[in-house]
């Protein structure tokens, strides 16, 4: 298995346990134990910075109003990648950069969405999702590396 296609492997598992805490951040109301971490008592630019705002503003649920909660996508999202990724590497001889990178790019365009309300609605940015974006965005970066290596 070659560098790319563990950085993606540890990449995904990584999305795992943030996912994990995210999901009990909101299932706590970010007040259970360990979760408080995520709330800060600053502003940036009129923004706040802390996951409650974002918890407490009514947008947690895709579709809107009546959809589950988001942080359920990421408890699918992330070990769904860790499986494409595993798989791919362990019993097709490395992961298909060109098949993966639609796939992420929905979890991309998910997360405009998500910047949009938390910018854009909410003025709140939650640092635990931030940290899941980013995770996602580095996963389209190395599947993207191994699709253009791959052509």
């Amino acid at each position: 298995m070659d560098r790319l296609n563990k950085v993606f492997i540890i990449l995904a598992a990584v999305g795992i346990p943030d996912a994990v805490y995210h999901a009990y951040g909101e299932i706590t109301a970010y007040s259970g134990p360990g979760s408080a971490e995520c709330n800060t008592p600053y502003t940036i630019f009129g923004i706040k910075i802390g996951c409650t705002s974002v918890f407490t503003s009514g947008y947690t649920k895709f579709p809107p109003h009546d959809g589950l909660s988001m942080w359920v996508y990421g408890i699918i999202w992330f070990p769904l990648m860790l499986f494409l990724g595993y798989w791919f590497a362990t019993q097709k001889g490395g992961i298909n950069g060109v098949l993966m990178l639609p796939i992420l790019m929905v979890g991309n365009f998910f997360t405009l969405y998500l910047w949009y309300l938390e910018l854009g609605v909410i003025h709140a940015l939650c640092p635990v999702c931030i940290s899941l974006y980013c995770l996602n965005y580095a996963m389209t970066a190395v599947a993207l590396s191994i699709a253009l290596r791959q052509d």
